[in-house]
């Protein structure tokens, strides 16, 4: 996400002693994609051992879901197929298709709930400092990505669609009178690399750890030239 913030240096009256003057200096770029990246990936490894494990085993289960969605089938399918695949046992997916699928109305309904919940508690651009980093410090988006996930295995997509897609609408409709012009596609912006973030995020911790750098505790000292 790129902040434009206009820089104005505007002397009016008196002055006394050397001035130097600039009437309006164009606008300033606040973020770069680079930074942003990089940002990402430091707040991914940072996070403590229990906040990494909730989002990485629901970024699991998002991929797991897109695996099943392209089998023709649901989330828990993805993954017998996905545990199938790396030889890791697979039964216990039945059973969990089973219990859920006892208890769809039940779970479905707690699902669209906390799916809601989720949704009002995405994180606003004034809440990150203008940083999308800093949206891996929130839970909110992997709840969201999670509720689908249950909806989905549960029968009950439809449900996920109305809710978002009555979200989306509300939001909207709540920063149509934002004062600038580009907080609307901020507000969807953010919202956006959240959920990303939340399905992502397995593979990005996995990435991180495998090509990222060990930070050492002296500080490299450099040899002077004779």
């Amino acid at each position: 996400m790129s902040q434009w913030q206009p820089v104005i240096n505007d002397l009016s009256g008196d002055t006394e002693g050397p001035v130097v003057q600039a009437g309006s200096v164009g606008s300033v770029d606040m973020s770069r994609p680079t930074k942003t990246v990089n940002n990402v990936i430091q707040e991914a490894r940072s996070l403590h051992i229990g906040a990494a494990l909730y989002r990485f085993l629901i970024s699991l289960a998002a991929l797991a879901a897109v695996v099943g969605a392209r089998q023709g089938g649901t989330p828990l399918d993805g993954m017998r197929v996905v545990c199938d695949g790396l030889a890791i046992p697979s039964s216990w997916t039945g059973l969990a298709a089973s219990w859920i699928a006892a208890r769809a109305t039940v779970i479905g309904g707690v699902a669209q709930i906390l799916l809601w919940i989720g949704l009002l508690a995405m994180p606003r651009p004034r809440q990150l400092g203008w940083d999308l980093g800093q949206t891996m410090e929130w839970r909110s988006p992997s709840a969201v990505v999670l509720s689908v996930v249950v909806l989905v295995q549960s029968d009950h997509m439809w449900l996920a669609l109305i809710a978002i897609g009555g979200w989306a609408v509300l939001g909207l409709w709540m920063v149509r009178w934002s004062e600038h012009w580009y907080s609307r596609s901020d507000h969807v912006a953010v919202v956006l690399v959240g959920l990303s973030l939340a399905v992502v995020f397995a593979p990005l911790l996995a990435g991180a750890w495998f090509f990222g750098r060990d930070r050492g505790h002296v500080p490299y000292a450099y040899a002077e030239s004779d």
